[in-house]
């Protein structure tokens, strides 16, 4: 039986594992009483043996079918900040695996798994499952990948030149053919790797000899956050890391031919450039130039490299042309578009300037002097008289005008340079204030700084100032989905407008990374990503004696609303409210929807913190009665830990409605009294008098009475004639 046949019932199991500090258990399991913490995934057959087990602090037990060595480091498989360790199955085989530990800060593809494990290529790293694991290192819970361990070694070993001078037949078919095999499979799925280079594929084997290649992880971090600039297209490696956005298939043959270049040529030639070095090489020679250097490349490898290292994106070579170049067909390489240069340079500072991408890329750092030459006209002036072009003259002057509409003050140089930016290098990801944005990238970037504890400020300002969609309305190519991304970004600056409970940056945040886990400082310990997995994560603070002050803070709300909006948006008012027994009640109702929602068990941990809190809410009840009633039902409820059935209480409409119509009758019957009361007050405020006016109103009465009937008893003896006399 082979390891893959071995590992399909692991590989079968969700994307959600929970392990917790004390039963150690990962994704599928299920907890003991003691954890209060109940299982995320779907499989539900733990062995007793096993719970009662103490953790090791070295082993991390992944759905309770892995175990992963926590010492145990694998530096050839690590993808920057994610690192890679040794794991194997708890079967007899103990088949050897790689485990990708997440990052916190850093958003895994989760939503992108379905589509790799579609993909059937035996050149593609095995993906074996997936999920939340406890950490015992950090003694929280993180996200991992875990492949099977059949990758060998990297063709590129880290830290190695970045030439290897193969030869071109081994190339071939070696690394060309089963990678372009591996790109139709991405095309006919809509997938984009994003992880493409040398020291991401892998030999297969232990050897040096390399049969065919095999391209490792591209799920454990956000597209290319990771990816050397060297395999970047000029556009994306001008972005921050972290913000590169999703990326397309035009991306990823570009990495597959600059990784061909890489293993064929005999020198480097941009070792020891940095990141900027190396851009502004590609910017002044071309990519195919700038990469090749002094090697010669003949035959037909030639070709391919001329067509997808083209720079710009319509020119480069589609997936289908490289097949029909692999199959025979001889194409020709399309023209390189050259950038507009100008015989005249601009200068700014002590640099010169000869085009409009270059000029963009360094006026970040100069956000004073730029003000100054928009001012005098002198980069007007140069536009239309050395460059002569009127396109990019039209914007620039938009681009003054609208960031004087949307700023004011200090923070107009900074949106000045930022759009300013935008119109001289349309291409170019946003630049403002020392960050670079290409546009779907700014969900990961806010995930990363909110998770580090670091001010999202700045993204804030992007939406809010209008810069974001003044980028936006100049991309006119595949690199993003304009039409999706300007709803998302205009909802998210409304979103940040205010503060509110299910607004503010928290909604914007969530809208734009759906893939992030909740962010909450009350979850720092668990990683949470769907609504049932918040109430495990609060159960188990609330089992350990570290229940929160509020269980629905901002971060908590606007992850609720993306995730499930019938959860929390019954309750959005009265949490707004910030009245006390308003957010009580809010809350247990919230707790109940999702519990109710997700057929989940009962939460004694949750219970026993919110029974004293409910006194608040038993209190706005008028009827004593029912207040006693209800005391009774939260007793029963801290024992039993059923959510919804005491939020059913709180929720039942008649027993508000009754309550309510006795007391107002309760208080008409009051207004009367009283107001009787102040009338006999006033009375008694004269001693002597008092009584007397009633006393005489009262004699005549009855001296009105005893007239008439002296009067009626006369008149019937009259009649009668039966008089006395």
């Amino acid at each position: 039986m082979s390891d893959e046949q071995n590992l399909k019932d692991t590989s079968e199991t969700g994307d959600d594992a929970v392990k917790t500090p004390e039963g150690n258990q990962g994704e599928g399991s299920t907890q003991d009483a003691k954890a209060q913490e109940p299982a995320q995934g779907k499989d539900a057959d733990v062995k007793k043996d096993d719970k009662a087990k103490a953790p090791r602090a070295d082993v991390a037990v992944f759905a309770n079918k892995i175990e992963i060595d926590c010492k145990k480091e694998l530096p050839y498989y690590s993808n920057g900040e994610v690192i890679a360790y040794r794991a194997y199955s708890k079967d007899q085989n103990r088949t050897p695996l790689i485990a990708l530990v997440c990052e916190r800060h850093l958003v895994p593809r989760r939503k992108a798994i379905e589509l790799y494990n579609k993909i059937i290529n035996p050149n593609l790293a095995k993906l074996v499952s997936h999920g939340v694991v406890f950490w015992p290192p950090e003694d929280k819970q993180r996200y991992v990948f875990i492949y099977l361990d059949n990758l060998g070694k990297p063709i590129l070993l880290p830290g190695g030149k970045q030439a290897l001078g193969w030869k071109q037949d081994d190339v071939m078919s070696a690394i060309v053919k089963p990678m372009v095999s591996i790109l139709q499979d991405f095309r006919d799925k809509e997938f984009v790797h994003g992880n493409i280079r040398p020291s991401n594929m892998f030999s297969g084997s232990e050897g040096d000899k390399v049969a065919k290649v095999l391209l490792g992880d591209c799920l454990a971090a956000p597209p290319s956050a990771f990816q050397p600039a060297l395999y970047e297209t000029i556009q994306r490696a001008m972005a921050d890391p972290i913000a590169k956005g999703k990326g397309t298939m035009a991306d990823d043959i570009y990495a597959l031919g600059v990784s061909i270049a890489v293993i064929m040529r005999q020198h480097d030639p941009l070792e020891g450039l940095d990141t900027k070095g190396i851009l502004k090489r590609k910017m002044m020679h071309g990519s195919y130039a700038t990469i090749t250097g002094k090697d010669r490349f003949k035959g037909e490898i030639l070709e391919l490299l001329r067509g997808v290292l083209h720079d710009e994106p319509s020119q480069r070579w589609t997936i289908d042309e490289v097949m029909a170049w692999i199959d025979g067909r001889r194409l020709t390489p399309k023209q390189a578009v050259t950038t507009k240069k100008a015989p005249r340079p601009f200068i700014l500072g002590e640099e010169k300037y000869y085009t409009t991408p270059q000029l963009a890329m360094d006026i970040d750092e100069r956000p004073k002097a730029i003000r100054s030459v928009i001012e005098d006209e002198t980069l007007q002036v140069w536009l239309e008289r050395s460059l002569e072009d009127e396109d990019c003259l039209m914007r620039l002057e938009k681009a003054v005008v609208d960031a004087k509409q949307s700023s004011t003050g200090s923070g107009y140089e900074y949106c000045l340079v930022s759009n300013v930016s935008i119109a001289l290098d349309p291409d170019a990801p946003l630049r403002y204030k020392g960050r670079k944005i290409i546009g779907d990238g700014v969900g990961t970037a806010m995930v990363s700084a909110l998770a580090q504890k670091q001010s999202v400020s700045i993204y804030a300002e992007v939406f809010l100032n209008s810069i974001i969609l003044n980028w936006l309305g100049v991309q006119n190519d595949a690199r993003v989905d304009v039409t999706g991304l300007f709803g998302k970004f205009e909802k998210c600056r409304r979103y940040l407008k205010t503060s509110k409970y299910g607004e503010g940056v928290e909604r914007a945040l969530y809208v734009l990374a759906p893939e992030a886990p909740c962010l909450s400082d009350l979850l720092d310990d668990y990683y949470v990503t769907e609504p049932e997995h918040l109430l495990h994560a609060f159960e188990d603070l609330c089992s350990k004696g570290k229940a929160p002050s509020t269980f629905l803070d901002k971060h908590v709300v606007a992850f609720l609303y993306e995730k499930d909006q019938k959860v929390i948006e019954p309750y959005l008012y009265d949490l707004n409210t910030h009245e006390n027994h308003r957010v009580v009640g809010a809350t247990i109702k919230c707790l109940a929807a999702i519990q109710r929602r997700y057929k989940l068990d009962a939460t004694p941990g949750i219970a026993k913190v919110m029974a004293p809190r409910l006194q608040a809410v038993i209190r706005r009840y008028h009827d004593r009665k029912v207040q006693e009633k209800m005391k009774e039902s939260v007793a029963e409820f801290q024992g039993s830990g059923d959510i919804t059935k005491v939020a059913a209480m709180f929720e039942n409409a008649d027993v508000v409605k009754k309550d309510f119509t006795a007391f107002k009758k309760a208080m008409l019957e009051f207004a009367r009294l009283e107001e009787e009361r102040l009338k006999l007050n006033e009375r008694l405020e004269d001693k002597d008098k008092f009584g007397l006016s009633i006393g005489r109103e009262v004699s005549a009465v009855f001296s009105c009475a005893l007239a008439v009937i002296v009067i009626l008893a006369i008149g019937f003896m009259f009649f009668t004639d039966k008089t006395p006399f």
